[in-house]
């Protein structure tokens, strides 16, 4: 997912790397996945 938020141009805080590769719910990590096909901002992946 990080690859992808890179490739898509959003710059990612140390904070979110972390709480994104320490995430080990997978439901979870398949919602933001998705969402971060789409989104404008990193907020907009967490909500």
């Amino acid at each position: 997912m990080l690859l992808l938020l890179e490739t898509r141009g959003l710059d990612i805080p140390d904070d979110t790397r972390a709480r994104i590769t320490a995430c080990t719910d997978l439901d979870q990590l398949e919602t933001w996945a998705t969402r971060a096909i789409t989104v404008q901002t990193l907020d907009d992946l967490f909500d």
